[in-house]
């Protein structure tokens, strides 16, 4: 018995899309600046919303002391002003505290703080200030120049890292991209292709994350970037990886291999030891973002997510890429949405800056390569070239109907366009993209993300495999057997957990529907809208338990596994 294709279908929509998401976004409508004053604990703590479980926790995780005062004094140092004269808060990210100081001269600065979620202490504040002198000085692409900067909390005398760095010029793309005509989209589109085409054709001698070399200690293991230095003369180096795979859902706690490596191979290596140690030392599993898991559901087992990493490790020599084009080790921003982009006001179409590279890697081209979030419409998956067209019925549509249509075929026209510029003049990144609709990527994709979700589609995909025998997409040699084996008793199990996944995915994502603007995104509403939240999310708990629990010990272990309560 395989898998229906209607359940193909969902495992498809979701999967993928959730384990490529962008890390750092967090839309709840509030980008207007707050004042802050000394003493107010708001420029510490979180305020962009609020925790819908394990709040406290949570609050700390995103909580940063520092001194105000001494803050201002570098940050007037660094701007070569007298003194700053006033100090406001962005909204919070959910990695960073943000502030813009203003000095007695007019001057702006941004200082950004990182939370203790963001990263390993030392090792992301050096590694993002690193990338951004890397990405201005060796490519000459506009992003925000450094103009100071401590990785070192315990020995500076704000008592946390900080970047203080200039202030972006001109407005965020978000404010005007609504607005833009197609024609003014596509010329946004294009500096974007070439930035894309220049991080696609820097060379790097190792995969891992940018460092200068007198950041890293004499332990820790590096490989020099030769080639390149900074308008300083400092010379950059490859150290470990500090990208969030590496780092979110606890990952940050536990020991790991974490780089540099020299081949793409024992890159990917890596991410499977990652993935096995994260599963063995962890004393509880991270709750999936996207599976809606208890009994009469899906359950996630610690056995099963390490059955799918030995299969990971047997498969990975078929299914890992040889072509030296698609290994090549390459920089990316991770992130390219529209609030991470500024643009001339005057001229909107011209680019300006581009910001927040914490958490930048250097990874195979095919890891990263993808077009810009920006443009992530409801478009054709399928990389088609074909220009798209109203409906048939268009006709016979409602006003409404007509505009939201309109609006459909303006944002693929785009999404098109992306894709016939890309391979026409960027065959390497196209190269990429055409990978990444294989089964060989599936296979290396949905393994990046074992702790947290998708050991029962990876079993159930390999067991599809193993038994169709048809050609894989996207491995060379197809020659191969495949070293995998399942005895009847696992075959059965893998049918019965996709099953209960695709039907836990079905079920989230049918409560996020059935919420909209209530359902917690990364665990976050708004703050004047927790208390509904948390009254709808309970009455989501009741119909999901009155469903799925047919035993009072069942109704017992959904009340402990309901992923929205601590």
């Amino acid at each position: 018995m395989m898998l229906s294709t209607r359940a193909k279908a969902l495992v498809a929509k979701i999967l993928p899309r959730a384990l490529s998401a962008p890390h750092t976004s967090l839309c709840l409508g509030d980008n207007v600046l707050k004042s802050d004053k000394h003493g107010d604990a708001s420029l510490h703590r979180f305020t962009r919303g609020r925790f819908v479980c394990n709040e406290e926790y949570e609050m700390r995780q995103h909580h940063v002391d520092f001194d105000l005062r001494q803050l201002e004094k570098l940050a007037a140092r660094a701007a070569n002003a007298t003194r700053c004269v006033h100090v406001k808060k962005f909204p919070d990210g959910l990695h960073n505290k943000a502030l813009l100081m203003t000095m007695d001269d007019g001057k702006e600065v941004v200082v950004k703080l990182p939370n203790p979620n963001a990263g390993r202490p030392h090792f992301t504040t050096a590694s993002e200030v690193a990338t951004l002198d890397f990405i201005r000085s060796c490519m000459s692409i506009p992003v925000p120049k450094v103009l100071s900067w401590s990785s070192k909390a315990e020995s500076n005398p704000v008592g946390a890292e900080y970047i203080i760095m200039e202030k972006a010029n001109g407005v965020s793309l978000e404010s005007v991209w609504p607005r833009m005509k197609l024609a003014d989209r596509l010329t946004i589109m294009k500096t974007l292709v070439e930035y894309q085409k220049l991080w696609a054709s820097t060379p790097f001698p190792a995969y891992g994350s940018l460092y200068y070399d007198s950041d890293l200690s004499s332990d820790t293991h590096s490989v020099p970037c030769e080639s390149q230095a900074s308008f300083s003369g400092a010379a950059f180096v490859i150290g470990p990886s500090e990208g969030r795979d590496w780092i979110d859902d606890g990952r940050m706690l536990i020991e790991f291999d974490r780089g540099p490596w020299t081949s793409a191979l024992d890159y990917l290596t890596a991410v499977g030891k990652r993935e096995r140690e994260c599963i063995r030392q962890m004393p509880v599993l991270p709750k999936s973002p996207i599976t809606l898991c208890g009994p009469n559901l899906y359950q996630p087992k610690v056995a099963t997510k390490l059955k799918a990493v030995d299969c990971y490790f047997e498969l990975l020599h078929i299914v890992s890429p040889s072509d030296s084009v698609l290994n090549r080790p390459c920089i990316w921003h991770s992130d390219l949405h529209v609030e991470n982009i500024f643009v001339d006001p005057d001229e909107p179409t011209r680019i300006t800056s581009i910001i927040d590279w914490q958490s930048s890697e250097v990874a195979p081209l095919y890891i990263h390569a993808r077009q810009p979030y920006l443009m992530d419409y409801d478009c054709d998956d399928t990389l088609s070239l074909e220009r798209p067209r109203k409906p048939d019925y268009y006709s016979e549509l409602s006003p409404g109907e007509k505009q939201r249509a309109d609006q459909l075929l303006f944002d693929r026209s785009l999404c098109v366009l992306y894709r016939i510029l890309v391979s026409k003049t960027v065959p390497d990144i196209w190269k990429c993209l055409q990978f990444r609709q294989t089964t060989a990527f599936d296979l290396i994709l949905t393994a990046r993300n074992l702790l947290t979700d998708g050991e029962a589609v990876y079993l159930a995909h390999a067991l599809e495999l193993l038994e169709d025998g048809a050609p894989i997409s996207g491995v060379e040699d197809q020659s191969t057997t495949l070293p995998i084996s399942f005895s009847a008793e696992e075959k059965k199990q893998i049918m019965s957990d996709i099953e209960a996944a695709t039907l836990g995915m079905r079920a989230m994502s049918g409560i996020k529907d059935a919420l909209g603007d209530l359902f917690p995104e990364r665990g976050i509403v708004k703050s004047e809208r927790y208390d509904e939240a948390k009254d709808a999310l309970q009455q989501m708990k009741e119909q999901v338990i009155e469903q799925f629990a047919h035993s009072e010990e069942e109704r017992a272990a959904w009340m402990r596994s309901w992923p929205f309560d601590d």
